[in-house]
């Protein structure tokens, strides 16, 4: 019998043999083509000097201590926020205490080498377990996902070797603990695997978390699968916890999230990666929950479903882990966290060809899934990739490296530390400039840095190793055109191997089951849309429109430039540089086709009505030489007094609260006043409002914030809508076929076989 034929698993496929040359060209020439892409994505991006967290985690945590001779094991487990950054600890002692490095670059180096190992390892197992069709696109979106400069930040920064090494014993974990029977040496293998993730990122907890939800889904054979992946994730969750508890809560540990709404936003947002339209969460991992759907006590599943499925899950739960984290400080796509997500855009592959493979009936559906979903992958990932902080980071990188190169080198030169304690520098290179320069006095230090940094003297010991891992970065372009001769000939040798046999998946049968979870599911989704002011209005324009410019408010303001100007004096609607066009049409500013203009601006009067008068206004950057005022007359036009808005403009928008019971029947005029030194400043306002108290603007200001959010109000309106559907198949389903109970379909094989 054929050496193929031999090795039958548990998940039911015919695996190749373990040493095929075919496999080791496949994950060989991807792992080449993954190095070579981020080497010349280094070559271009990253600078000689270590910024921002490796100032304190690396070099006052590990490298001091070490150079002081005081450095210990525990050293390596401190906190670091959330997170126990022990691997990369780790490599950064390695590097100097053993290559005689404290080099960005070589740092980068390995780094590309480990993202090109971690895609290499997943290919692999591709190749392995399916067809050489899909596992030729799977791996391709494979590559994609790693060569593109989407995650530009861990690639360029050395201190990011958690990233890779995390992926690395995620896959490790996941698939080692499905595929191999539990209590056998590579199963427990995986359990270490996983436990070292969890010195990585506070949130890889998620990662056997994952595991064991799946076991209990799916009704796992094998007694205790679930039981060291649940405590692993306990541990991963004490540890987060204990982090927190000794944490100073300023920095990154501020920017929780501060209301459900925050969180639910951030939440779907990254569900959608690499997409950013709204409500494309539902698509991007819908492959996933019918294959859930399917799984559902399915103790005969193939244990290829279970490791997309446990995979899936614990890129949602990453995805909730950074939502609740950061949402308080920015909602949108962060460069580090791209990698992290892209498992869950992986497992959605992978889901989406099994349910291909398997689903006769639905087979229709599924494909139109699949185009939609290639095509939203394909659009947002080269949107991630080419725009937005990719964009931004690539074309101020030089500047910020030079920056950094420049006042370290001044530092070590002649111990000048103006540069350091420049505003570039304590926002690029470290926030505390002192700390910095203790480090650099540091004996020892400043000889473990690239050599274009010091100054001149003698050469380190460890410098021909930043030579070699430069000279090695400079065969990018080689690694490229060899990596992908090799994977066409792994390619040949694949398809000159007996093709893999793997068992379709059961039919999705709608049971009541399937059908109550889906339709709670909508519900859930339908009711989280109440969360929002005017849950029903769907359009952004009308939403703010009722904030800027609602009824009563003053629209017929013309404003005109009091002081000598070339501009036309009364030019000013539209003068914000606000999005989109008819909501900047609201404000009167000082964006006059750009920010150059500098002068003072006032509006024809209006009555005051009211005991208080609301005014939104807006300006960047936010500076005291801007500022509003409302001007008070008399009905003959005499002046009696001017109030004046305390705060700096805003940069966004905010409300202005004036109270004028004193002035009842009188007249007032807006007036702004643009006095930035530099031509980078702009102000600007909206009609003012009535209001019967002084307590408006705080809660004008509320709903605002509230608006930042509302692309999860957008998502849930698209998720309920897709989900109800979903809902209506499946109940249609069910009763074309009459509801009953899934079949318990699939592998052959009942017992557990240590699967290679």
């Amino acid at each position: 019998m054929d050496q193929c034929q031999d090795r039958i698993t548990t998940s039911g496929l015919v695996a190749s043999p373990k040493s095929s040359p075919a496999g080791w060209l496949w994950a060989g020439s991807v792992a080449l083509v993954v190095f070579a892409a981020r080497c010349g994505e280094i070559q271009r991006y990253t600078g000689d000097v270590p910024h921002l967290d490796q100032w304190r985690v690396e070099a006052q945590q590990i490298l001091l201590p070490w150079l002081k001779g005081t450095l210990t094991w525990t050293d390596f487990f401190q906190p670091h926020h959330e997170h126990i950054p022990a691997w990369t600890r780790l490599l950064a002692w390695f590097e100097a205490a053993w290559l005689g490095r404290w080099d960005p670059l070589l740092q980068c180096t390995i780094n590309a080498a480990l993202f090109g190992l971690a895609a290499g390892v997943w290919s692999s197992w591709l190749r392995r377990v399916l067809p050489v069709l899909p596992a030729l696109i799977l791996t391709a979106i494979t590559v994609a996902l790693a060569i593109l400069p989407h995650g530009w930040e861990n690639t360029t920064w050395g201190f990011q070797s958690l990233v890779p090494i995390a992926l690395l014993m995620v896959i490790w974990h996941v698939r080692g603990s499905f595929e191999h029977a539990v209590n056998t040496p590579r199963w427990w293998i995986a359990q270490a695997a996983g436990l070292g993730a969890l010195f990585t990122f506070g949130s890889m907890w998620a990662a056997p978390a994952a595991v064991a939800l799946t076991v209990y889904w799916t009704a796992a054979p094998g007694r205790g699968r679930w039981l060291v992946p649940a405590l692993l994730a306990l541990s991963g969750m004490l540890f987060v916890f204990a982090a927190l508890a000794v944490q100073p809560h300023a920095g990154a540990l501020a920017q929780s999230a501060l209301s459900p709404q925050q969180f639910l936003a951030a939440f779907l947002l990254l569900l959608g990666w690499p997409s950013s339209w709204p409500g494309i969460a539902i698509l991007m991992y819908l492959p996933t929950l019918l294959l859930a759907l399917q799984l559902r006590r399915n103790a005969h599943a193939e244990n290829v479903n279970r490791i997309a499925l446990a995979l899936a899950l614990a890129a949602v739960a990453q995805a909730a882990a950074i939502a609740l984290s950061r949402a308080g400080g920015y909602i949108g796509f962060t460069s580090r966290y791209g990698d992290l997500l892209s498992l869950g855009v992986m497992a959605n592959a992978f889901a989406l060809w099994r349910l291909l493979h398997g689903q006769r009936s639905w087979r229709p559906i599924l494909t139109l899934l699949a185009l939609g979903w290639l095509t939203t992958f394909s659009i947002g990932l080269n949107w991630v990739s080419t725009r937005a902080h990719t964009e931004y980071f690539h074309s101020h990188a030089t500047a910020w490296n030079a920056l950094r190169h420049d006042a370290v080198k001044q530092y070590l030169t002649n111990r000048d530390a103006s540069l350091l304690s420049s505003e570039g520098a304590r926002k690029m290179l470290y926030p505390d400039a002192s700390a910095v320069s203790s480090i650099l006095d540091q004996p020892g230090l400043s000889e473990l840095l690239p050599v274009s940094v010091r100054p001149t003297g003698p050469r380190a010991r460890g410098d021909f190793v930043s030579a070699a891992a430069l000279y090695v970065r400079n065969l990018g372009p080689t690694f490229l055109l060899v990596g992908s001769l090799l994977f066409l000939l792994g390619f040949a040798f694949t398809l000159a191997e007996q093709t893999t046999a793997i068992k379709a998946s059961p039919e999705l049968a709608a049971d009541r089951w399937s059908i109550r979870l889906v339709a709670g599911m909508t519900a859930a989704a339908g009711l989280s849309v109440l969360l929002w002011p005017m849950p029903l209005e769907f359009r952004g324009e009308k939403r703010w429109g009722r904030l800027i410019a609602p009824p009563g408010a003053v629209t017929d303001l013309r404003f005109q430039i009091t002081t000598p100007t070339t501009y036309q004096v009364d030019n000013l609607t539209g003068g914000a540089d606000l999005w989109p066009e008819n909501f900047r049409n609201t404000f009167y500013g000082t964006h006059i086709d750009g920010p150059a203009f500098k002068g003072r601006a006032q509006s024809s009067p209006f009555p005051l009505n009211s005991p208080w008068v609301v005014m939104p206004y807006a300006g960047f950057p936010a500076s005291e030489h801007n500022s509003l005022r409302l001007q008070i007359e008399d009905r003959t036009g005499r002046p009696l007094t001017e109030i004046n808005c305390l705060e700096s403009n805003p940069s966004d928008i905010d409300f202005w609260s004036a109270d004028v019971r004193a002035y009842a029947g009188q007249l007032a005029r807006l007036v702004i006043f643009d006095g930035r030194d530099d031509a980078e400043g702009w102000v600007a306002v909206a009609g003012p409002q009535p209001a019967q108290d002084g307590n408006k603007a705080t809660r004008l200001r509320r709903d605002w914030a509230m608006e930042r959010t509302t692309i999860g109000h957008n998502s849930l309106g698209v998720i309920f809508l897709t989900l109800l559907g979903l809902t209506g198949l499946l109940a249609w389903s069910g009763r074309r076929n009459g509801i009953r109970s899934p079949k318990l379909t699939g592998a052959a094989a009942h017992g557990e076989t240590d699967q290679p």
